[in-house]
């Protein structure tokens, strides 16, 4: 009986031994967030990031890109320009990423996530939630809702706000320097998007709301700690892995100051207004060049004046609400794409109003930069300033000095036509 019972404990015990534990629920997937550096495009000059999923048990790798939009939309421009463009959630194969992004010559680094099992399953439950058709799309915000930040949330909704918690420090810059510092090799990007976003962006942020760039957060994820199996601390991060590697220059890590640059370009503009307006009474060549480039400067001033108007009061493009370049971009100045053709065809009338409308873009641009001395007035737009004061003076100046020139050899063409003085009559002898 003895006998009979060991053999029976002997082949359990032996079974047991052969037959595999069972996995714990998440155990099947590697979590990670792909980094991918900048691009050549202006829409890639910031990065991106996604999560990536590795699930054992059915081979697969699957990319959660929250920076899908429909690029070849006929609506995207008007779309875009009540910011209201909508981005969505997309799923993509790790293949697939790899080889597009090769294309672009820009990196991909992973870095695998330390969770737990029943953490990872949370998460990929989550995604799979989110990239249900009608879960995936959401309302893009250039810094407060894009790709960077959908990723940091999911990381932090998965770690109890432990990414949240690293993050509770003043950020190295605001979000103008960072945006600029990233485009600083794009001039027509980098001065339009100088020109056109207002205050909001200079605001002090910490770096919770930096990570609005894939990099920040791939910088933040690294200083995160969770609690391990035994209750201690360890970081966030288990490994990195550079997945594709590119022959890039690095981004700079400052923003560049070209205020003086930009100085000497509005100077260099504004004298030779000035002196086209110094010879254009006696020289056609010289009125005509000033009618002409005084047109296309009043066309571009007075359109991007508009534009500002237009995103402040009808879109939801807050960045470019409280535009102090306003007073830099004056919307009347349109009017002078008419008057300046005035100037070139000579009419008086013309060169009169392309005086009063240029001296009073004059006095804004002024009146914007002595505001600076307000609490209110915040905005970093000192380059803006720079490029375009002196080159309101050098037209007023132009258009001054156009009706003084005129008035003069006016008055000195009435002189010559009028009739020599008669001889008084001889005077009568006594």
């Amino acid at each position: 009986m003895r006998a009979c019972f060991l053999a029976v404990a002997l082949g359990a015990s032996m079974l047991l031994r052969s037959t595999p534990a069972r996995a714990e629920p998440g155990e099947e997937y590697t979590v990670s967030v792909l980094t991918f550096g900048p691009g050549d495009h202006p829409f890639f000059k910031f990065g991106h990031n996604a999560i990536l999923v590795h699930d054992e048990r059915r081979r697969t790798d699957r990319v959660y890109n929250f920076g899908t939009f429909a690029f070849d939309s006929p609506a995207l421009i008007p779309v875009f320009l009540k910011g209201k463009l909508r981005y969505w959630l997309s799923v993509q194969s790790l293949g697939g990423t790899i080889a597009a992004y090769r294309r672009e010559n820009r990196t991909i680094d992973a870095q695998e996530l330390a969770l737990p099992p029943e953490l990872r399953r949370q998460i990929v439950d989550a995604l799979e939630t989110n990239a249900r058709p009608e879960n995936r799309y959401y309302k893009y915000d250039y810094y407060r809702d894009n790709c960077s930040t959908r990723v940091r949330d999911a990381v932090d909704r998965v770690t109890g706000g432990k990414l949240h918690e690293a993050a509770r420090k003043p950020a190295r810059m605001t979000w103008r320097s960072h945006t600029m510092r990233l485009v600083a090799d794009d001039w027509p990007v980098y001065l339009g998007l100088q020109v056109a976003m207002g205050d909001l962006i200079d605001q002090p942020i910490d770096v919770w709301s930096e990570m609005f760039l894939p990099a920040r957060l791939q910088e933040t994820l690294r200083e995160v700690q969770i609690p391990g199996p035994d209750g201690a601390p360890r970081p966030l991060v288990k490994r990195e892995t550079r997945l594709l590697d590119a022959e890039r220059a690095p981004v700079r890590t400052e923003p560049p100051a070209r205020v003086f640059p930009l100085l000497g370009v509005g100077a260099l503009l504004g004298v030779s207004f000035a002196a086209l307006g110094r010879a254009a009474p006696s020289s056609r060549a010289a009125r005509v060049a000033l009618g002409l480039g005084s047109s296309l400067v009043g066309l571009l001033s007075g359109l991007l004046g508009l534009i500002f108007l237009l995103f402040w009061t009808y879109t939801d493009h807050e960045v470019a609400h409280r535009n102090e370049n306003l007073l830099q971009c004056v919307p009347w100045a349109i009017a002078l794409a008419g008057f300046g053709l005035g100037v070139a065809r000579n009419r008086p009338r013309s060169m009169r109003w392309a005086f009063r409308l240029s001296a009073a873009a004059l006095v804004a641009s002024v009146l914007g930069l002595l505001c600076k001395i307000l609490p209110w007035f915040d905005q970093h737009n000192s380059e803006i300033i720079a490029l375009l004061l002196p080159l309101w003076a050098g037209l007023t100046a132009a258009f001054w000095f156009l009706q003084e020139g005129g008035s003069s050899l006016t008055s000195t063409a009435k002189a010559a036509d009028l009739p020599p003085p008669e001889a008084p009559p001889p005077a009568a002898s006594a």
